[in-house]
């Protein structure tokens, strides 16, 4: 998992959101963990697949509602200073409880798959 500061801007299927300065994302891919063998030391190693997500708190802004973000295999991109995170397809995960304080709310998007474009 990779924290990104100078976040600037989040688009879920084209429409453009206002978020915190950071975001935290990971492009997917697979984690590997040892198998220990007794007084052997390691025996190997089991894989398991990780999603790919991006994690933002997003900012409403007028006219915008949190069910907004509640998109099923959409294009997901998060604009950085120096560079752009894509997921595609995303799909939001969670609850869209707004935090009324600041109509603010964290937003996570997982996929099969992301990447990067600098």
């Amino acid at each position: 998992m990779s924290t990104l500061a100078g976040v600037q801007a989040l688009s879920v299927n084209g429409a453009a959101f206002a978020v915190a300065e950071t975001a935290s994302y990971n492009i997917g891919g697979k984690t590997r963990e040892n198998i220990a063998g007794g007084g052997k030391g390691s025996v190997g190693f089991s894989q398991k697949g990780r999603a790919a997500f991006i994690e933002v708190e997003v900012f409403l802004g007028e006219g915008q509602k949190s069910s907004d973000l509640d998109v099923h295999a959409g294009e997901i991109k998060l604009e950085c200073a120096d560079r752009t995170i894509i997921l595609s397809p995303g799909s939001y995960v969670g609850d869209l409880n707004v935090d009324a304080s600041k109509n603010s709310l964290t937003a996570r998007f997982e996929g099969s798959s992301a990447r990067e474009v600098s």
